[in-house]
């Protein structure tokens, strides 16, 4: 009785602290510039959805950290979609570790709120980094070597464009995101499509793209970039106080 109790509770603050984690993150995103559809995509879709997987999943959660990457991982292959059979090998996609981060950047790009030239420079260097850290491990599939790598690469030198000419109000935090995801998109994943399709898995293997979900490279570089350039940004401006100055305007009085 009183294990369970402590389980319970264990469990009670794992949710209130994720909570509390993604509302503070969906607050930083809304004063860096993105949408409240975006908002809700990145932070509000991907955690509900997961609560509401987790009970069809039914796994159990032994240990902290190993557990719960486990069913985290776990839960994320309920959102494969297949696409393309070859022999053994299915090609699919994540609902959540794929089409968000490209629906997102998509939508950045089409109401150009980010400038096309220097999103698509910089998908192709982060691109090509990523690709140098890759490397296909059977269980997993396409692994990113210091995946933090490529995305903190991707906020530097956008911190970089913003000190050329015309660039200054170049809103940095979105175009990170957008070409850290495509970039290791493109260089983890669809750069070795080919080496998975004709690796030998030893059974039938369905290969998701961005089928980690949350854990997942494409998903993460996004959050790393976005955090990358919270850090940037702290040195040029007071973050931490347009955040606080959001929070007591929201604030009921």
């Amino acid at each position: 009785m009183v294990e369970l109790v402590g389980i319970i509770l264990l469990i009670f603050i794992l949710i209130l602290f994720i909570l509390i984690l993604a509302g503070l993150l969906g607050l930083y995103l809304h004063v860096a510039g993105f949408t409240l559809v975006e908002v809700i995509l990145l932070v509000a879709f991907p955690m509900f959805a997961y609560f509401a997987a987790l009970p069809v999943v039914g796994r159990n959660i032994n240990g902290l950290t190993g557990g719960i990457s486990g069913t985290v991982l776990a839960t994320a292959k309920m959102f494969d979609v297949p696409i393309v059979h070859l022999g053994r090998v299915v090609i699919g996609v994540n609902a959540v570790g794929f089409f968000i981060p490209i629906l997102i950047t998509f939508n950045m790009l089409v109401s150009r709120r980010i400038p096309w030239k220097y999103f698509c420079l910089l998908a192709v260097i982060i691109a090509a980094v990523t690709y140098l850290y890759t490397f296909i491990q059977p269980g997993l599939g396409v692994v990113v070597f210091l995946f933090a790598i490529p995305p903190i690469l991707a906020s530097g030198i956008v911190f970089m464009f913003r000190r050329m000419k015309g660039l200054s109000d170049l809103n940095t935090a979105l175009l990170s995101y957008a070409g850290a995801t495509l970039g290791v998109l493109v260089g983890a994943d669809f750069l070795n499509l080919h080496k998975l399709a004709s690796h030998d898995w030893g059974k039938p293997t369905l290969v998701s793209v961005g089928g980690g979900s949350v854990l997942d490279a494409v998903f993460l570089a996004g959050m790393v970039a976005l955090f990358a350039d919270f850090i940037f940004r702290s040195r040029e401006e007071n973050i931490l106080g347009r955040l606080v100055k959001v929070i007591r305007e929201a604030w009921p009085r």
